[in-house]
Order: structure tokens, then C-alpha cells, then sequence
């Protein structure tokens, strides 16, 4: 399944792994497997991840042959490898910038919200009673 931009940034030193079959070009997040998934692939042999660039080196980075879902992305296969140090220089200005813009998040009276075992737990008592858990 592939990721969203802020995930994908988030986890920029993780390996990169295509999610499904892709034509050569520009490999976006839209592209990348969730490195979550990846520990449990490599205990059990399906995936090797030697010589795997990471997601911030091949975001905007072009794929230069077909290739099949979990195919780990190397040099090999790869163009126009970028270079994620450059964007951290930048980053911390744009970040200042977007949380003062951001507004605070409002909760409702009689909400709740409990974090514990990997797991986000939200509780809202106005309206018809939601209760919504994910896990994190």
C-alpha cells in the first residue's frame, strides 16, 4: 500500500520499496511501501533490503526500468538520486512557519482521548456515542 507525502517524509531514512509494479519515471510517495511492514518481510527471506537507498534519496529520484511491487530501490535502478541533507537546511524555517499557522486542534466537551499498547482509543460522548480506535 503505498504512503502519504508527510509519512514518507517522516520515515526519509528508511529504506525505499516499491509498493506495486511501476513504469520507469519519477518515483513519488505515491510509489513507496510502508516501512513498517518491512521487519517481518526480511525475518522471513521474502525481502532483502543490501544496498536499498533510502525513501529521501529517491523521492523526485527517477526509476530507470520496470520494476515489480517490494523491489528494494538501488543505485542500479535508479536515477537522479537525491540528496535530503539539502532539504533539512530548509526545513526547520518552513516547519516554524507552518506551526504558527497552524490553529490548535478544538475537542469537544465530554471527549476523550487515551494513548496505551499501540493503540489510539477516542471516545465521544456528544452525539450518538463514536467510539473510534486505530492503532499507532
Amino acid at each position: 500500500m503505498s504512503i502519504e507525502l508527510e509519512y514518507a517524509l517522516e520515515h526519509k531514512n528508511d529504506p525505499a520499496v516499491l509498493c506495486c509494479r511501476m513504469e520507469p519515471g519519477e518515483i513519488s510517495h505515491h510509489n513507496l511501501e510502508d516501512p513498517a511492514i518491512f521487519p517481518d518481510l526480511v525475518d522471513t527471506g521474502l525481502l532483502k533490503l543490501d544496498g536499498c537507498l533510502t525513501i529521501g534519496q529517491c523521492l523526485g529520484a527517477t526509476l530507470k526500468e520496470v520494476s515489480d511491487s517490494l523491489t528494494p530501490l538501488t543505485a542500479e535502478i535508479v536515477d537522479n538520486i537525491q540528496d535530503p541533507s539539502a532539504d533539512e537546511e530548509e526545513a526547520p524555517a518552513e516547519e516554524a512557519a507552518a506551526e504558527a499557522a497552524a490553529p490548535a486542534m478544538a475537542v469537544p466537551a465530554g471527549t476523550q482521548v487515551a494513548f496505551g499498547g499501540g493503540v489510539v482509543k477516542l471516545y465521544i460522548a456528544e452525539g450518538k456515542d463514536i467510539a473510534i480506535e486505530f492503532p499507532v
